[in-house]
């Protein structure tokens, strides 16, 4: 009974070592494209193939058992890689629906061995043992894979949304399988359950697979839905076959390239490099449009057979009951789902009213910093330069350490004002068009007025033109030219400033004599990443370097200076007019 998952048999991309401190594998998307080709031709290759009768019914049949043999084996091994380059517990997951496909292989086998060799493949037999077992190790996969997915929200959704799915498939079965099977069917006792498990198991696999799909995000969900499509088919041959064996209407070349199909596709979607990815972290208590709309597809389709069902004065008690029930789950779905939004609503309120309040004390605090705080300080730095001449020279040393630190905190005082213009902005700015020349030559006069032991060198001149800015694009430089100096541990600092325009980006390169910056910590300088301001090795200044220049709809990065240092890379956009 090739009644079950399996996968292609070409070899359909080239593993190759992937980072990481374990053996890993990656596949190309080139290689996969080329892959799906592949499937589809073979596809098509068995469709003629079993219509012309090859062979003849000996060759027909020997090549649809090679077939699903080599394809579900293929579809094991996929599942089997997909688990390895994954991490827990979706590792675990997929090792389950390795293992579930596995026993579907295993299955094929036995079947082509009755086939073959002993002339008959009993019903129900030692295949099935095999193809049923496989049902209940692929669905905890799936449902392990389910629960990875939702490990940031409430489990009772998607448990709404299984059973929802779940009793519109059980409807839908009843209706074209398991009615059909139990009333036209002369066989009883142990053939009959078992012909009635594949179809209750398939609406089991098909709940969880859908379920699964509807709620993958980020660059897994495609590759994710892919192989819920070739369980799916596979829980559609599964059903049909299970049907037209009870009822004497079976012959193994009409569903088995079904079955190939969604082998194929199960193999080939486990192989996708995105398939690995974990979930993303994000707030799983608001849903996403496909999660909101992905479970009336089989609501709809259970009522319109319903429908029909009753229509034609076929609709029994059961039928009905069913339809009733899938109505049932919808509602209470719906009834979370509108419990879940009115819920989230009002911790939305709250937290607006916090973040006001909050607002407002940062503000206030703001407003303290940047006056009596930069006040003060300015009337330290003030006597500190009238005691400058008044002192010997190791005084006058350890005086400077101080305006040193004086001027450092006038700085951080005006990068304070410049956050505090992005809030008032509710982070939608508007660009204006910026003079780049002048933003960053009155910038960088000012630097050498604070580090008169700094060299600053512009190479070149710098373009006359405009840019897609605002007011702050001089806070951007400031910022990297006080981190070329402030960071540089040579005798004598050097800053290189270079300016080049194209046609579309004009780019400005401050490079230093210091250190550096190793590549491992380009980003975390800038405080990229789900922390923030709270990344290991990030500057409020850079921050907000990278802050800007994205607004602005640039791009910064850091690059090796030819001097040892580092070098910041600004690019803009350049301004059309």
């Amino acid at each position: 009974m090739s009644a079950d998952p399996h996968s292609e048999a070409s070899d359909p991309a080239i593993p190759g070592p992937e980072l990481g401190s374990d053996t890993r594998f990656r596949f190309e998307s080139t290689h996969l494209r080329w892959a799906w080709i592949g499937a589809g031709l073979l596809v098509l290759a068995s469709i003629g193939w079993m219509h012309l009768s090859v062979g003849g019914s000996f060759g027909t049949l020997l090549f649809s058992n090679l077939v699903l043999i080599t394809s579900s084996t293929v579809a094991s091994a996929a599942l089997g890689l997909l688990a390895r380059r994954s991490e827990r517990p979706d590792a675990l997951g997929w090792g389950l629906a390795a293992i579930g496909v596995g026993l579907f292989a295993a299955g094929e086998y036995a079947w082509l061995f009755y086939e073959l060799w002993l002339g008959r493949v009993p019903y129900p037999g030692g295949a099935d043992v095999l193809y049923l077992s496989g049902y209940l190790f692929l669905a905890g996969g799936l449902l392990m894979i389910a629960a990875a997915q939702h490990r940031l929200g409430p489990t009772l959704r998607i448990a709404l949304d299984g059973v929802l799915v779940a009793v519109a498939l059980l409807a839908i079965s009843w209706q074209f399988v398991l009615e059909p099977m139990l009333t036209e069917s002369a066989a009883g006792g142990a053939t009959l359950w078992v012909s009635a498990a594949y179809p209750a198991l398939d609406v089991v696999l098909g709940s969880v697979a859908f379920v699964v799909a509807a709620h993958a995000r980020g660059p897994r969900r495609v590759p994710i839905t892919l192989i819920a499509v070739g369980i799916i088919v596979w829980a559609v041959g599964d059903s049909a076959f299970a049907y037209l064996s009870i009822t004497g209407g079976y012959v193994y070349s009409e569903f088995d390239v079904i079955w190939l199909a969604g082998n194929l596709i199960v193999a080939l979607a486990a192989l996708h490099p995105s398939a690995a990815t974990p979930p993303p972290e994000i707030d799983r208590r608001r849903y996403a449009f496909r999660e909101t709309v992905a479970p009336y597809a089989p609501f709809l389709l259970a009522m319109a057979v319903t429908g029909y069902a009753a229509s034609t004065g076929t609709l029994d008690p059961v039928a009905l009951a069913l339809g009733a029930l899938v109505l049932l789950a919808l509602v209470a779905r719906q009834s979370y789902v509108f419990f879940d939004a009115a819920a989230l609503s009002r911790r939305l309120e709250r937290s607006e009213a916090v973040l006001s309040r909050r607002n407002e004390e940062l503000l206030l605090l703001n407003r303290i910093v940047r006056h009596d705080i930069r006040n003060d300080m300015a009337v330290v730095l003030g006597w500190g330069e009238e005691l400058n001449d008044r002192l010997d020279d190791d005084e006058r040393a350890m005086l400077e350490r101080m305006l040193d630190t004086t001027r450092h905190t006038v700085e951080l005082t005006e990068t304070l004002q410049a956050f505090t213009e992005l809030w008032d902005a509710d982070g939608d700015r508007e660009t204006e068009p910026i003079p780049l020349q002048t933003a960053l030559t009155e910038t960088l006069e000012r630097r050498r007025e604070a580090y008169p032991d700094a060299d600053f060198a512009v190479d070149g001149s710098v373009p006359a033109v405009t840019v897609e800015a605002d007011p702050l694009l001089s806070t951007v430089f400031r910022n990297l030219l006080n981190n070329a100096v402030q960071h540089n541990d040579a005798a004598g600092p050097r800053v290189e400033i270079t300016a080049e325009s194209g046609p579309e980006m004009v780019t400005v390169r401050i490079a230093d004599n210091g250190p550096g910056i190793p590549p491992a910590r380009h980003d975390a300088v800038f405080g990229r990443g789900e922390k923030g301001l709270e990344s290991e090795g990030s500057g409020v200044g850079l921050y907000l370097v990278d802050t800007l220049v994205s607004q602005y709809g640039g791009d910064v990065r850091i690059e090796s200076s030819e001097r040892g240092g580092a070098a910041f890379v600004v690019e803009l956009q350049r301004h059309p007019g």
